[in-house]
């Protein structure tokens, strides 16, 4: 697909965008319904079986289809915001910036409504409305998106942006960085992912404590290592192999659209804002790290597996055989995730500009898919009956972070 019919899916999927995905509020929702093109009704889960735990979709107090609209808020609204702040920096359209203004008001709002809990509380909006349930990866996303916003913000904006951007992120240093994950109480979460967060809370408050916090999680070795691979770990005997991959012969490698996004994502921002770091070069080796790693789930057509086997011995990359195996945990299905993984490789390509794989990858994906290849999942063969409603949601991840890949891609002119 040549440059000037790749601009115009990027506008199509836009207004497309615009017209299903967004809700009244200008958060993005998460899943819609690929047949109705509207958020899903309980009547999409009408298999799924009695409500058990997180992996059916089962939190108190809430349906599966008011998680199934607000599960990732932060995540794709961020994303979204991401993708509009690129296009404004390469066409400079003031209804591009607008649109990423009201971006901003949708995460202010979620700020808002989670000072329910207390201020910095930055909550997974279920139903609209109030929740305990938050994630790391939701404050990423959101906070990495409003400081690319600083720049075109009011002198306002800026102020509430320093704020927020402040109290989220001290609202995880005065707990340790732990917090109640679904059933998980008072959940350890992975110190390699505060330091990018700690070093941009000290940018946007100046407080000293974040930095000397950064500091101190940098001394201890945190981020010598990305959080997320898996390969390099266990073909270097670091970790034993599960019964699953025991069984296979196989290191299993899954759920890379997530994992590298966040890792590259925090990396950039190391790199970006400390490159003078004596930990500077292992931080850009832990971005080729990430890629080697997830460029083998890549499919040929343009989405991605989500899970992969990778052979001891011969180091053979091959599906994993699915629920019709047995092995109902690893489905290995595809996915239009794979957008996430592009997204990743047009970042780690500012580091490793001859790295022709990178920009191959990411344009095979751009150039493959369309509205109706933003799944989830696909191959519900592969997952047990009650899992497979999985499959029947078009996703926001996958959509924003198309977008976000061409934008940048665009911005960096890799294409």
């Amino acid at each position: 697909m040549n440059e000037e019919k790749l601009l115009k899916k990027a506008i199509r999927i836009e207004a497309w965008l615009e017209e299903h995905f967004v809700d009244q509020n200008g958060v993005v929702y998460t899943f819609i319904d690929k047949e109705t093109l509207l958020p899903a009704q309980e009547t999409l889960f009408h298999d799924a079986g009695p409500r058990k735990c997180v992996g059916d979709w089962s939190v108190e107090g809430f349906t599966r289809s008011e998680l199934a609209a607000y599960e990732n808020c932060g995540m794709c609204t961020g994303a979204y915001m991401q993708a509009l702040l690129y296009q404004y920096r390469v066409g400079h359209d003031s209804k591009t910036l607008e649109k990423a203004q009201r971006c901003f008001g949708a995460l202010k709002r979620i700020f808002e409504i989670g000072k329910q809990s207390e201020a910095g509380f930055f909550p997974k909006i279920y139903g609209n409305r109030f929740s305990y349930e938050t994630s790391t990866d939701q404050v990423l996303y959101t906070v990495m998106a409003m400081d690319h916003f600083y720049e075109f913000a009011s002198s306002s904006e800026k102020g509430e942006i320093d704020e927020m951007i402040s109290q989220m992120i001290r609202f995880w240093v005065k707990r340790n960085y732990k917090y109640t994950y679904f059933h998980l109480k008072d959940m350890q979460w992975p110190l390699v992912r505060f330091p990018a967060l700690l070093l941009l809370a000290y940018k946007h408050s100046q407080d000293i404590t974040f930095k000397k916090e950064y500091e101190r999680l940098l001394s201890l070795g945190f981020t010598t290592e990305p959080e997320w691979a898996q390969l390099k770990g266990k073909k270097a005997g670091k970790s034993e192999p599960c019964e699953y991959e025991k069984k296979h012969n196989a290191w299993l490698v899954g759920n890379m659209g997530d994992c590298i996004t966040m890792d590259v994502m925090e990396l950039d921002y190391l790199l970006a804002n400390d490159p003078g770091n004596s930990l500077a070069a292992t931080w850009k080796e832990s971005v080729l790290t990430m890629w080697n790693e997830a460029k083998i789930t890549l499919a040929p057509k343009g989405k991605y597996y989500s899970q992969v086997l990778v052979d001891m011995k011969t180091s053979e990359v091959r599906r994993t055989p699915g629920y019709q195996q047995g092995d109902t945990e690893c489905h290995g299905a595809e996915s239009g995730w794979s957008t996430m993984v592009a997204r990743a490789a047009v970042t780690a390509a500012k580091y490793y500009p001859k790295d022709d794989g990178m920009t191959a990858a990411a344009d095979n994906v751009l150039n493959s898919l369309d509205i109706k290849d933003f799944t989830y999942y696909d191959e519900p063969e592969r997952f047990p009956p009650e899992l497979r409603f999985k499959t029947r949601f078009l996703s926001g991840d996958a959509i924003t972070n198309w977008l976000w890949a061409y934008w940048q891609g665009r911005f960096q002119k890799s294409w």
